[in-house]
């Protein structure tokens, strides 16, 4: 009679993690679908045109259907329709690519290891910006991990004598970053409850630096390893602050322009919405087709050698800045959710269908 109990109360609760696990899915999908729609609208107010008509929503259903097995994957391809102003085939669904790619390219153990900025140091040493010192449940450590105490960090800050930037340990898009001398940090006033990264401000290359000074302007690359094992550049975008902005995210007001494979870049560069932001810097009034990126395979090589050190999960994108020297240097990676979809509604598809699928 137990072991009966047993089995009906195991079966009971696989049920009924189906069913959370059923509406979680739902959720998730709704949500991202909506998004999707709101965003469409807004691209389709801001053109003032709309391209996804009758007819050309029932071939991007046709599509989804026949390649992701689903036409509810419609939606992100039409906003990417508007955006591109055709639909494009081999187009991957942001919400395909979130809800069934990455978690089949990139494993969750992993994944979320680059949500840990206080170890990004120990996981790409010889890669990455080095720490000055890190905060760990409210302990100081310097970047070797040695205990360090509150007299010893206040000693190291006033000996430093120079502008740091400190970061929250899973803050993204720029979210929570300070910028503080180092004389004027009171550790005791710090965010609590967060772990933290303190960095010097590092300087960035001349020519970058004369497009807006005001930020470290990033390059996003994003890698893969293919079914053939080979390591991939799938695109590389530029991005950079405006109007004072400290921090380069479009989120924050910042833009992008998309770098092609022979190292020229866009004539145009973008918003947060996709949305074109003309020919020439909004503050510096440089024109974006008059940059030159000769070090653009530098950057590419670097991005596939640190690859090749972490081939956990195997999307990860690139947070890459070419310090005063001309070298590239790492300030974040991303392998929990890199966002893609707009470079993919505008200069892609960047994914056949063998690795999609």
């Amino acid at each position: 009679m137990q072991n009966l109990s047993s089995r009906i109360l195991f079966r009971v609760k696989c049920k009924v993690n189906n069913i959370n696990n059923s509406f979680n899915n739902f959720s998730q999908y709704y949500i991202s679908r909506s998004n999707a729609n709101l965003m469409r609208k807004e691209i389709i107010h801001y053109k003032n045109n709309k391209i996804v008509d009758r007819h050309c929503k029932k071939e991007i259903k046709k599509y989804c259907n026949k390649v992701f097995g689903s036409k509810s994957y419609w939606h992100w391809l039409a906003l990417y329709t508007e955006l591109r102003g055709e639909f494009k085939k081999n187009w991957m669904p942001t919400d395909y690519y979130r809800f069934k790619f990455l978690p089949r390219v990139n494993p969750e153990k992993f994944m979320k290891m680059s949500d840990a900025k206080t170890m990004d140091h120990k996981t790409f040493g010889g890669y990455i910006i080095q720490p000055l010192l890190i905060r760990l449940q409210g302990q100081f450590y310097s970047s070797d991990l040695s205990f360090l105490s509150k007299n010893k960090v206040n000693q190291l800050l006033k000996d430093l004598n120079e502008e740091i930037i400190i970061k929250p340990e899973s803050g993204r898009q720029g979210q929570g970053i300070l910028f503080e001398h180092s004389n004027n940090i009171d550790i005791d006033e710090l965010p609590s409850g967060v772990d933290l990264v303190f960095q010097r401000v590092v300087r960035q290359y001349e020519s970058i630096d004369k497009l807006y000074r005001h930020s470290i302007n990033t390059f996003r690359v994003l890698s893969f390893i293919n079914n053939s094992g080979e390591i991939v550049i799938k695109y590389i975008i530029l991005r950079f602050g405006i109007g004072g902005s400290r921090v380069d995210n479009t989120n924050a007001g910042g833009g992008w322009l998309y770098i092609h494979s022979d190292a020229t870049p866009s004539m145009n560069a973008y918003d947060d919405l996709g949305m074109n932001l003309g020919l020439r810097h909004p503050d510096t009034e440089i024109e974006f087709a008059s940059l030159k990126f000769p070090y653009y395979e530098r950057i590419a090589t670097f991005c596939k050698m640190a690859h090749s050190s972490f081939p956990y999960t195997r999307l990860i994108g690139w947070d890459v800045y070419m310090n005063d020297n001309c070298e590239p240097e790492l300030i974040e990676w991303n392998a929990n959710n890199p966002g893609m979809y707009l470079v993919e509604a505008l200069y892609g598809p960047f994914f056949n269908l063998q690795e999609i699928l």
